[in-house]
């Protein structure tokens, strides 16, 4: 590996991402949103960290939905909503980070990894998932994990037909990762 910081050049979404050396790394590989290009399913979350937090997902986008209707039809929301939303939305989030941690992560050689990924694929990797940026993902998991054992800071880009490379801001997860790492 000659210089590691070049082989992911970032994350993006199945929407966001046009072009470029592309690599799913979700369950099935991306087919179900119109990708059909190369995967790397060993960090796709398990059905076991999957399933739990897409029961919950519903829950909360019922709660979202009732804040959303509060501002429809009287231009402010109740607090107790939005403190309710935002403290279930942290607790299954934390619950699929530690589940992903300790079943993805946990015991991932980083640089095994990265040395698989540019053997593989080559360099200027983006990984794909179908979450937009505003949506907690795994993706980013994934990307703040790499940074936390190796420095490497992965970006979470956009890329259009042409090529263009356009670098976002993600939600990052490294500290909550930190705090999972800590208590297992």
């Amino acid at each position: 590996m000659e210089d590691i910081k070049k082989i992911i050049l970032g994350t993006g979404s199945y929407s966001t991402v046009k072009s470029g050396n592309t690599v799913s790394i979700t369950g099935d590989g991306g087919n179900a949103w119109g990708y059909f290009g190369p995967s790397y399913k060993a960090l796709a979350p398990k059905l076991v960290t999957y399933l739990p937090y897409a029961e919950k997902y519903e829950l909360l986008k019922e709660l979202e939905e009732t804040i959303r209707d509060y501002l429809i039809h009287n231009k402010n929301v109740d607090e107790k909503y939005v403190k309710e939303y935002q403290k279930f939305r942290k607790e299954i989030e934390d619950e699929y980070i530690r589940s992903f941690y300790e079943i993805r992560l946990k015991d991932l050689d980083v640089y095994e990894l990265l040395y698989k990924l540019e053997k593989r694929f080559g360099h200027d990797i983006i990984l794909l998932c179908h979450e937009t940026i505003e949506e907690f993902c795994h993706r980013r998991l994934v990307a703040d994990y790499i940074e936390l054992k190796t420095g490497i800071y992965i970006p979470e880009v956009e890329v259009d037909e042409k090529g263009f490379v356009k670098k976002r801001n993600p939600i990052r997860y490294k500290n909550r990762l930190i705090d999972t790492i800590n208590k297992v």
